[in-house]
Parts: structure tokens; C-alpha cells; sequence
């Protein structure tokens, strides 16, 4: 026997209560003499044990009636033979699997695809022979098992479909196709396994190792049904779609202007031409807007919008095209935190008293292009010095340390420098005339260097940096012709790099003969950034390029100290923060994406480790969402869910996909639930889980056990 609720069983515990009543009647008798009692003595001496009697046999009704109450409330289930099926041969075993995934959505007429196929659904689920058994998962880029083995209570089945709501996940069929195919292979009898779904040609990615595991089960049929709306196979059907969103400023500073491009792919059969797309910040009405200009049938376009946000901390960014048949792809959330002012080292040797003598000069610049007045105000703090002032207790207060063709660091900056890394702080390492080529060669260096430095080759001629397109963030910037591009840069001399043997190491730009010029790495918490060369005129003209100071700004935002929260999840990710200590054990409140959603409570922050922590698993729907702790009513955090961008393409698999696809109206006319009718089939049913009957029966019989007590209490208490 087992029970579909084990959990409920814990009520067991108030059978202790009539027990405990009993006791506590019999030590609240009082003893009060008076003149004729011993006229009575005799009498009640002859009822006394008729009286335990009665008194015993309530007790044990009593209890009878709780157990009985909490048996029902925990579903026994057992598994049994259904010897008239058997005989008949009519009762079918099936695992209905009801794909739930985002593009079901789209609507193919009067309603969604998700729709249609619910209905499907529950016409199959009707029209099963009686005895027949079946169990339900939800499909998505996983699934989910609202009934999990084969049933007969039909009914549970039914309303579970009635619940299933969609979701704005991506589609794999693959992990619910082999869950199923495990629920039904240890049973017997006649088993078929019938997928409701759009079949989205997406979903089918591991077609062949959906085919080789089907294999293992020949005698288990697959059935894929898609709704009578659904496109035929491999067609394309319109869909203009936002498939990316993300920032192209490398420091996005509040107030100032910040780069968003989208990314629109139009998925239909036709061209899109005049499409407005909107950007907007938080809760604010669009502040940005552009027109999608002429976009050809499976072209994609990344469409530049400009945008200030109001302040540092955290923010969403929310681009939307006008609606059209499939919604969820027609806006896209980023979520993002804007840093407060940060702290810049760099160290430099210097050839005389005066800031332009130095060798980190052209770098500083570049990191605050602005005067000295404007330089308090600037978003990023920089500090210059030589390498014997560096005061090592003071590096772990700086986002990004520059080593400008600096001298020897002392071996207790050495050191300090290595745990900076380490602990989630930049390095950006660019040798020079004061730096020796051996001395990289020293512990700590080859541990955080993603390549061997050795001394510059003799070169006859400047050279050029290799051509585009780039595929690292650092340059992918020059992959449009609108931003100027870096032909012209030229390096009269480079150390040479020899990358190390790392999957954390990688080269990012060569030069035309094919030497590494910029490497990174990444060491612990940290990144280490390489340069062939410093950053002064006399080995390359970087510095004078206009290219420098956007390359100089992505450099420190690709290495800078930053915040570990992963800010953008896919649907039905967790999210969690750190909060402060003094916030542990508040209640977490929650707003979901949509213009009516509501604050709901989604739990308490929790101690993990020594670190308060929240955490959010609600995120099955793709969009902005709103954190509050305590009793806040501002907006402790933002995070953003965004669906798979493949999500959007509409196309369908072949209707053979596995040989067995038929559409929803012959779903009722399945060969199988026809054959199972005429009695065609006459192997023996296999052994199924009724919880129904159980549950009835106790909840009857409850019912009869508290009539008779109430009967036999009525009658002792009037013979007393």
C-alpha cells in the first residue's frame, strides 16, 4: 500500500487527544458523602463494569473515526489486477505529456496554440476506454509531474490539465519522453505515450537521442499530436521577435547617456519594414524609441537606443515591439546595477617631475578624459604612483590596478597584488622599458600571467593589428563600421607573449603576423589583462588613437572588482542576493512581471554560511521583476528573466518526427483507444494505482463510526 499524501499521516498524532480527554473526566470526579448513599452502593457496584465497558468501546470508536478521517486525508493508494479489464482486453496505459513551453502561445486563430491543445487534451482523456489508466507531466526545457505514474482516478488527470497554465520557458522534449518511457516500462499491457504539442522544430534538438532511447522500449508507443491550428510541417509562420537586449556603454554611469542595443529577428516569411520599438527604464514610460527599418524574412538587426538612468544601484531596461500573434517575444527585460564611484591605480615610472612625464599619462587620461576641476566628480577616482610608493594594505580599496611600464613592484606589493586578484579584484599588466623580461619569470607572476614574457624581437617595421571581425567583448565594438575600426593602430615594437596552457587563459587581439598582443585570464575571483606593450607613444600609437579611450573604459569594465549577482535568469531559475545581517529572517516580498501583478510574500531571508541571503524560485514568466525585504517601500533589488531567444522561431518538425504524428482531431480516433474498444487486444492489464475507491471507503466508513458513537454515547449517558 502506499498513499498519495504520506504528509498527512502527522495527524495520526491527535489520536493522543480523546485519550488524553478520558483520562482527565476520570480525575475530575468528586466524592461526596451523604446520609442514603450506601443504599446505593450495591447498585452501583452491579454497574460499574458495564459502565468501563461502555466507556472503553466509545474511547476506541472515537479514535477509530481520526485514524479513519486522517487515512482518507493521505490518499492510500494499493496496486491490484483488474481481472474484467484483463479479461476484456479494453483498458489502455498512457503517459500524457501537455507541452507548456512559451510557444504555445502563439495564436493561430480564436486562441493559443497552449489552448487548442488543452482542449486536445481533455477529448483524449474522455474518450479513453473504461479501465484505462494515465498520468500527466508538463513539458518545457524540462517538465514538471502533476501525475506522475499511470492512474485511474481519470478525474485527478482532467483537473490537472485544467490547471496547467503556460509558461514562458523554451521547448525539449527530450528529458519529459524519457520520463515517461521509465513510468511505463515496468508495467505490463498495452502502453502509449501521446505528446501535445506544436511540435516546434527546436524542441526536437536531440532528435536522435530521442530515437536511439525509444529504442530500449519498442513495445511503448509515441504519439505526437499537435493542434488543428498548428502550422503544417516545416512551415515558417510571422513572428517579429526581440531576441537579445544588452548594453553596448563599457561603464554605464547614472545620468549620462548609456547604449542599449536590441536585437530584432523577424522569423516570418515576409519582410518587416516601419516596426517602432520602445525602450524603457523601471516603471517609467518609454524614453527611447526607433523605427526597425526594412528587416528581411529570417534577418536579424541590433537597433541602437539611448537612455540616462536616474541614479546608481539597481535598474531594468524594457524593450518592446507592438503586439503581434506571439506574445512573450515582444518585449525583453535587462536588468543592471550602476556602480558608484570607483578607485583606479595606476602605477607608472617616471622620467621627471611633471604628470605628462610618466609613463601611465596617456592612460589616466584616458580613464577620466576631463579636466582637474571635473575630476572629483568623475565616476572613476584615479590615483597615480611609482612602484616603490605602492602601499599594499591600502590595494584591496581599488576596482582595477594598471602596472604602466612601471618599475619592479616591491615583494610585499607582489604578494598583496596576487591576493587582490584572487579575491575578485583587476590587474592590467603592460611591460616597458623599466620592466626586465625575467622578472615575470618569478613566483607569483607565472600564477597570474596568461602568458610567458619574453624580451621584444627586432623588428624593421611598425606593425598593424590583425583584421576584424572580433568575436571578445573588448573589440567587438570596431565590428561596426559606425564606430571607426583600428586599422591604422601600429606597434614599433611588442614584447613577446607566449600563451600558457590554460582553459582560463585566452588571446584576445594579434598582430598581423600573428602574435598575441593582448591576452586575459581569469585567477580566482579576479582577471589579468596583458598588454605586448605599454601605453606610450615610443612602442605604439594606441595611445594617440581615437579608439584608446573607449578600448581603455571596456578594458576596466571587463576587469573591474564587480558584483557576483547574476541579475538576468532564464524562467525557473532561483534568484538569490546577500542582504545585510540585519535583515536576516525578514520576509521577502515579491512583483512579478505585468501591469497587474501583485507584491506577494515568497519567503524569509535565511543565514547561509555567515552571509544573510534571499532567495527567489518564482520566475516561470519571462519579464521585470521587483524585490522588497521587510517592510520596505522602495525596491531593495531588480532581476530580469528572459526567455530563449530560439523560443520565437515558429518553425515545425516533420510530421513523421517519430513516425506516429496525426493532428488533434484523430486524436479521439487513435487506432490504439479504437482497437482497445473492439477488444482486439487481449493482453492482461497491467497493475495500476486506484486511489479513489480507498479514500471513499474511509471517509464512509468515518462517517458510520461517528453515527454509532454518537448512538451508543446517547444511550449510556440516559443508563447512567
Amino acid at each position: 500500500m502506499q498513499f498519495l499524501a504520506p504528509a498527512a499521516l502527522a495527524g495520526l498524532a491527535a489520536l493522543s487527544l480523546p485519550v488524553i480527554i478520558h483520562l482527565l473526566n476520570k480525575l475530575r470526579v468528586r466524592e461526596v458523602r451523604w446520609a442514603a448513599m450506601r443504599f446505593l452502593q450495591a447498585a452501583a457496584k452491579k454497574n460499574q463494569r458495564r459502565v468501563k465497558m461502555q466507556d472503553l468501546l466509545l474511547l476506541i470508536l472515537r479514535c477509530l473515526v481520526l485514524a479513519l478521517i486522517v487515512f482518507a486525508f493521505a490518499r492510500p493508494t494499493f496496486e491490484k489486477i483488474e481481472k474484467s479489464a484483463a479479461v476484456a482486453g479494453d483498458a489502455l496505459t498512457v503517459m500524457v505529456l501537455l507541452d507548456q513551453s512559451a510557444s504555445m502561445g502563439a495564436s493561430d486563430g480564436v486562441e493559443t496554440r497552449f489552448a487548442a491543445a488543452r482542449t486536445a487534451t481533455l477529448g483524449f482523456l474522455e474518450e479513453l476506454p473504461s479501465g484505462s489508466a494515465a498520468g500527466l507531466l508538463l513539458v518545457n526545457d524540462s517538465y514538471t509531474s502533476p501525475v506522475s505514474r499511470p492512474s485511474r482516478d481519470l478525474s485527478l488527470v482532467r483537473r490537472s490539465v485544467e490547471l496547467a497554465k503556460l509558461t514562458d520557458r523554451g521547448t525539449d522534449f527530450q528529458p519529459a519522453l524519457r520520463a515517461a518511457v521509465e513510468s511505463l516500462r515496468n508495467l505490463s499491457g498495452r502502453r502509449e505515450i501521446h505528446l501535445f504539442t506544436d511540435n516546434q522544430l527546436v524542441g526536437w534538438r536531440a532528435l536522435e537521442a530521442v530515437r536511439e532511447f525509444l529504442k530500449t522500449a519498442p513495445d511503448i508507443k509515441v504519439i505526437v499530436t499537435a493542434p488543428a491550428s498548428a502550422p503544417s510541417a516545416g512551415a515558417s509562420t510571422g513572428n517579429l521577435a526581440i531576441t537579445n537586449l544588452k548594453l553596448d556603454t563599457a561603464i554605464p554611469v547614472a545620468g549620462q547617456p548609456i547604449r542599449v542595443l536590441a536585437e530584432i529577428t523577424n522569423y516570418g516569411d515576409a519582410p518587416a519594414d516601419g516596426v517602432r520599438l520602445t525602450l524603457s527604464v523601471d516603471d517609467d514610460a518609454p524614453s527611447a524609441d526607433a523605427v526597425v527599418g526594412q528587416l528581411a524574412a529570417g534577418g536579424t538587426r541590433y537597433v541602437p537606443l539611448l537612455v540616462r538612468l536616474p541614479g546608481t544601484g539597481f535598474h531594468t531596461l524594457t524593450a518592446a515591439l507592438p503586439p503581434d500573434r506571439l506574445a512573450f517575444d515582444n518585449h525583453r527585460s535587462l536588468a543592471l546595477e550602476i556602480a558608484p564611484a570607483r578607485d583606479v591605480l595606476v602605477v607608472e615610472s617616471r622620467r621627471g617631475p611633471a604628470p605628462w612625464q610618466g609613463t601611465g599619462h596617456f592612460l589616466a587620461t584616458a580613464l577620466a578624459p576631463v579636466d582637474e576641476e571635473a575630476a572629483s566628480r568623475h565616476y572613476l577616482h584615479v590615483t597615480r604612483t611609482t612602484a616603490a610608493d605602492v602601499d599594499a594594505s591600502k590595494l584591496s580599496g581599488y576596482a582595477v590596478v594598471f602596472l604602466a611600464g612601471a618599475d619592479p613592484l616591491l615583494p610585499a606589493a607582489v604578494t598583496a597584488l596576487a591576493e587582490f586578484v584572487r579575491e575578485g579584484g583587476g590587474l592590467v599588466v603592460m611591460p616597458g622599458d623599466a620592466t626586465p623580461a625575467d622578472l615575470f619569470a618569478e613566483t607569483p607572476w607565472p600564477d597570474l600571467l596568461p602568458a610567458v614574457i619574453s624580451a621584444p624581437p627586432a623588428t624593421e617595421a611598425a606593425l598593424a593589428l590583425e583584421g576584424g571581425p572580433f568575436n571578445n567583448p573588448l573589440l567587438t565594438l570596431w565590428n561596426d563600421s559606425a564606430s571607426g575600426n583600428l586599422a591604422a593602430v601600429r606597434f614599433a615594437k611588442a614584447f613577446s607573449l607566449e600563451p600558457i596552457k590554460s582553459p582560463d587563459a585566452s588571446v584576445v587581439l594579434r598582430l598581423a603576423d600573428s602574435r598575441p598582443v593582448i591576452l586575459e585570464r581569469t585567477v580566482g575571483k579576479g582577471r589579468v589583462v596583458l598588454f605586448a606593450a605599454p601605453p606610450i607613444p615610443s612602442w605604439t600609437n594606441l595611445p594617440l588613437h581615437p579608439a584608446f579611450v573607449p578600448l581603455v573604459h571596456r578594458l576596466y569594465a571587463a576587469t573591474a572588482r564587480s558584483t557576483s549577482l547574476k541579475l538576468n535568469l532564464a524562467p525557473g531559475d532561483t534568484f538569490q542576493a546577500p542582504v545585510p545581517i540585519e535583515q536576516l529572517n525578514h520576509d521577502v516580498y515579491l512583483r512579478g512581471p505585468g501591469e497587474g501583478a501583485k507584491i506577494v510574500a515568497v519567503g524569509r531571508t535565511e543565514l547561509v554560511g555567515t552571509q544573510a541571503m534571499l532567495r527567489v524560485r518564482n520566475t516561470a514568466d519571462a519579464g521585470r521583476y521587483t524585490v522588497y525585504v521587510g517592510q520596505n517601500e522602495r525596491p531593495d533589488l531588480y532581476f530580469a528573466v528572459q526567455s530563449p531567444a530560439d523560443e520565437s522561431d515558429l518553425k515545425t518538425a516533420e510530421a513523421d518526427v517519430l513516425t506516429a504524428t496525426k493532428t488533434a482531431e484523430a486524436a479521439a480516433a487513435s487506432p490504439s483507444v479504437a482497437s482497445a474498444k473492439e477488444g482486439k487486444e487481449g493482453a492482461a492489464t497491467a497493475p495500476l494505482l486506484t486511489a479513489r475507491q480507498l479514500w471513499t471507503i474511509a471517509l464512509i466508513a468515518a462517517a458510520f463510526l461517528s453515527c454509532t458513537e454518537l448512538l451508543l454515547a446517547l444511550r449510556s449517558s440516559r443508563s447512567r
